[in-house]
């Protein structure tokens, strides 16, 4: 009798324990409700604009001010909409102003640009080039396409996961597309847009705090939301608010500590949901870190160990590679030139004529979605492919260098020892591994400007900041080298790389185009559009200070002429026509005071880590053709 009054107890108190449980619903299920209640909202707000532009009588300012608040009011869908669909979200509600191409497609696809942001640039056009016609195309167009998108939304199921996953996402496209100025092409002139953005991801935080037990962790992330949100408000304005501090005292610590409540919550992780890895390490806590891109996402090399590296550093060095013998990978990609060679355009196979193109440094060089400055290749196999085969660099084949190294038994001891999968067999996989896997060590993310970023106690002078602003503010630049790798790695989820259109001249003292089509020859059915005609892979500015010359042809020798060249709108602004010019033809309006600012910062996003790891003969010598093969393997 007394056995069964315990159980019925105990089946009570579990009644009572699951009731309560069932009545406290999830913060994920009451953020989804909240979301989709406002996405109706918004949907009223186009209808109703769209409304606006259709009647014949209204002043452009005052239509102007209606669209800045339609776009604030899309600040708060924005981090769930980005999230849950980014591909939509690009290409028909806020993606860049420009034309692009459907990366799926067998043949060539050319998306049209719709949405916001080319909306904005019609909006606060000229008076004689705004196009009323072209606007309410585009409203209809959006209104459509938005409603398609809401739909969809209505069937998801949103995760406490995806919630903290949408709000650090959120905090990296803040960082590298809203305080840059990436989004608001047209009409920036205060840093609104950005605090709407950072109210809009800590309304996703607050009821994550409400439940939290850990209370010096809540304090700490509240007065981080809170005084951040103050800083964007007191911002004086986009071109003197202050970008170094508030990422460093808000915006990055923020990112940290939100990965620390995930944690304390005890909700799961990404990498117990997928298979596969994603461009970033969620785990790293700054986004400025040593650790916070996945190098194993990006060159498919998941568990390479000490003894690969090593190998494919000894096969760097060795020109056993190349068909006579006298060219290795270091000859034209120096390490103390950051990996680069140092001429406008690198040596040919001969060591007398040049190739086409300048010789990109290999610092950071696998974090990328294709390689070349046409972006021809989609992985790194196929990078080392083109240069083996291409007759002015290895001019070589496989079959040959295979059976080169299958007769050096210190090379055969070395790849069994690196690859035992292959049974001691060397073969293209293993080669092109071994490689990979040396390149994947040249990584520099521990730059004076990253530690300070970081908070970790760098001091850094009053001009290098200044030029950080800069560079992510006024001059533009950090609209295409994206923070945190300064490339065209698009952010957040940083699986795409750009290439631009600049307009590049022939030398910074000749008025004519270079002739170098770019992307457009690459050989790619899909790169075959008119506006890929001159256009190259945004390459990282990161230890820039050693790759001099620069662009493709290397025909610009100093980082001030690179910045005269932006200063005056590329070839554009030269009056040149240039056909899909991406680069704004405006000036900057910099004065000399933040050009050399600029090459400051530059200067200072250096980290030589990974360049000084030869013998210091070979570091000093300067002939690109130096005979490597002491370094390398005997034979």
């Amino acid at each position: 009798m007394q056995k069964s009054k315990l159980i019925c107890l105990a089946l009570l108190l579990i009644g009572v324990i699951s009731s309560a449980y069932r009545a406290k619903p999830s913060p994920a299920i009451e953020l989804q409700e909240a979301f989709r209640a406002k996405l109706s909202e918004f949907e009223t707000q186009i209808a109703s604009f769209k409304t606006r532009v259709g009647q014949q009588d209204f002043d452009q300012g005052d239509l102007q001010g209606e669209f800045l608040q339609l776009r604030l009011s899309f600040k708060e869908l924005e981090p769930f909409l980005s999230y849950l669909s980014p591909q939509d979200f690009n290409d028909y509600l806020n993606g860049a102003p420009l034309p692009k191409v459907e990366r799926n497609a067998p043949r060539l696809v050319v998306i049209e640009p719709k949405g916001l942001q080319i909306m904005e640039e019609q909006i606060f056009a000229s008076a004689d080039e705004f196009d009323i016609q072209a606007i309410r195309k585009l409203t209809k167009e959006l209104l459509f396409q938005y409603q398609q998108v809401q739909r969809s939304m209505q069937y998801l199921r949103i995760s406490n996961r995806q919630v903290f996953e949408t709000m650090r996402l959120g905090l990296i496209r803040l960082l590298s597309l809203g305080i840059t100025g990436y989004d608001t092409p047209a009409g920036r002139e205060d840093m609104g847009e950005s605090e709407a953005s950072w109210l809009a991801l800590r309304s996703l935080c607050e009821p994550y705090l409400a439940i939290n037990t850990n209370q010096a962790l809540s304090r700490d992330i509240t007065k981080l939301w809170q005084d951040g949100a103050q800083y964007l408000n007191a911002a004086p304005n986009f071109t003197d608010f202050n970008r170094a501090d508030f990422i460093r005292l808000y915006l990055d610590p923020l990112y940290g500590k939100l990965y620390d409540l995930h944690l304390e919550l005890g909700y799961e992780f990404a990498k117990e949901v997928y298979r596969g890895e994603l461009a970033f390490n969620y785990e790293a806590r700054s986004i400025f870190g040593q650790d916070f891109f996945t190098p194993g996402y990006f060159t498919g090399l998941l568990n390479t160990n000490k003894a690969a590296a090593d190998l494919g550093k000894q096969l760097f060095f060795d020109p056993i590679l190349s068909s006579n013998l006298k060219r290795s990978c270091a000859s034209c990609h120096r390490p103390e030139l950051a990996f680069t060679d140092g001429y406008p355009t690198s040596l040919a196979m001969d060591g007398k004529k040049h190739i086409n193109r300048n010789s990109p440094s290999l610092i950071n060089a696998i974090y990328t979605e294709r390689f070349f400055y046409d972006l021809r290749a989609d992985r790194m196999e196929s990078q080392i492919e083109h240069v083996i085969f291409n007759p002015d660099e290895f001019a070589n084949n496989y079959k040959t260098i295979l059976q080169r190294l299958n007769t050096i038994p210190k090379y055969k001891e070395a790849f069994a020892r690196s690859f035992p999968e292959y049974n001691g067999e060397i073969n293209r996989q293993s080669l092109s591994m071994a490689i990979t896997a040396y390149l994947k060590e040249l990584t520099a993310f521990n730059s004076p400007v990253d530690r300070y970023l970081r908070g970790e106690g760098e001091v850094i002078s009053a001009q290098v900041k200044q030029g950080f602003n800069l560079f992510m503010g006024k001059a533009n630049c950090g609209t295409c080298h994206f923070a945190p790798n300064f490339s065209g790695l698009v952010p957040p989820m940083f699986e795409e790389s750009e290439s631009e259109v600049l307009g590049l001249l022939k030398g910074p003292e000749e008025l004519e185009l270079d002739e170098d089509l770019g992307r457009y020859t690459a050989g790619i059915p899909t790169y075959e559009a008119e506006f890929y005609k001159h256009s190259f892979k945004t390459v990282s500015v990161r230890n820039v200070k050693f790759t001099a010359p620069y662009f493709h042809h290397g025909a610009y020798a100093t980082l001030a002429e690179v910045i005269e060249f932006y200063e005056q709108g590329g070839g554009a602004g030269r009056g040149l026509d240039v056909q899909g010019q991406t680069l704004s033809s405006e000036p900057l309006g910099l004065n000399s005071a933040e050009k050399e600012a600029l090459i400051s910062f530059m200067e200072a996003l250096s980290d030589t880590s990974n360049t000084l790891s030869l013998p210091r003969m070979l570091a000093k010598s300067t002939n690109p053709n130096f005979n490597a093969r002491k370094v390398g393997g005997e034979y």
